[in-house]
């Protein structure tokens, strides 16, 4: 009889539960659970194994299980401010990411066994994807309103001059090459211009000498604030104030000003007893000491060529 009516039998039989994987942190009423833990840590203990890097090590082991807890508070943050945007990545997107990433590597078996031999999963995937998306689009958000305000300081006070975008560019741009000169990029010929994305080379072949963009480019590395100093038959000097957005964004090139944005929000939280940690030989809560973010790329120019 059961075989006429399997379905009917099937239901009459108790389906084990999934159990929750337990909370190990809380951030202004999100939770981190084990799960969402144990995927980043695995992969790169995985990551540090594959290159060379020692085992059992309890020294390492505490840093790496700190390091992959902050990374996550300082994700749920990204995701909660990103979220309040009407930024947050769907899982649409998540998933239309993945689907690209699986027809690019030959398959999504293809794609996942790829994933396995360096430590990952479809999981861990979907996790990375997520977290970028919503850096990438926050830092965007933050990067504009920031351009905005800069573009203010040279518009009021004293009259706009070459020395007040030099000084403005020392204190603001994002670019570690060029901001200590206040932002010079030489005198750029036309087929170096040609290098540049096309709003940039567009809007320096546009400007009149002394003249500087009264408005953000928004370019290949974010929002560019330029000034031409001088033209001839050399070619355009071009100053610029570089708000770093690059897409696609590389979360290792985190600017300063964002980074301290995310610190202020966490202290913020701290002070309001929103962060509660209950994993064990991971640091603590970040309310105790510090978190560790990436600092931003060596000294650079970060205003990104065409290919």
């Amino acid at each position: 009889m059961c075989l006429l009516f399997v379905t009917g039998c099937s239901s009459n039989k108790a389906q084990p539960a999934t159990k929750p994987s337990p909370v190990i942190a809380r951030v202004a009423g999100d939770t981190i659970t084990l799960a969402q833990f144990n995927i980043r840590y695995n992969s790169t203990l995985v990551s540090i194994e594959q290159g060379g890097g020692p085992k059992n090590n309890a020294t390492q082991t505490t840093q790496l299980r700190e390091n992959v807890l902050g990374s996550l508070i300082i994700d749920t943050v990204i995701r909660q401010e990103a979220t309040a945007l009407g930024l947050e990545a769907t899982p649409k997107e998540i998933q239309a990411q993945v689907a690209a990433d699986a027809k690019s590597d030959g398959g999504m078996s293809a794609l996942e066994t790829d994933l396995a031999g360096a430590g990952g999963s479809i999981a861990q995937l979907e996790d990375e994807i997520a977290s970028d998306l919503n850096e990438q689009r926050l830092e965007d958000n933050f990067a504009k309103a920031r351009a905005a305000t800069i573009e203010q300081i040279l518009a009021t006070g004293a009259p706009f001059s070459a020395t007040k975008f030099i000084a403005t560019a020392k204190t603001y741009s994002d670019d570690t090459g060029t901001a200590a000169s206040g932002g010079d990029l030489g005198i750029l010929t036309k087929t170096q211009l040609t290098t540049y994305d096309p709003a940039f080379a567009a809007t320096v072949e546009g400007l009149a000498v002394g003249a500087y963009t009264t408005t953000p480019v928004h370019d290949a590395g974010g929002y560019d604030i330029l000034m031409l100093y001088a033209e001839s038959s050399r070619g355009f000097g071009v100053r610029h104030i570089l708000v770093y957005a690059a897409n696609p964004y590389n979360v290792m090139d985190r600017p300063n000003w964002f980074a301290e944005s995310l610190f202020a929000q966490i202290a913020t939280l701290c002070q309001q007893s929103k962060i509660e940690v209950t994993l064990a030989n991971a640091g603590g809560s970040p309310c105790t000491r510090a978190l560790q973010t990436p600092s931003p790329a060596a000294a650079t120019p970060k205003v990104s060529p065409s290919p």
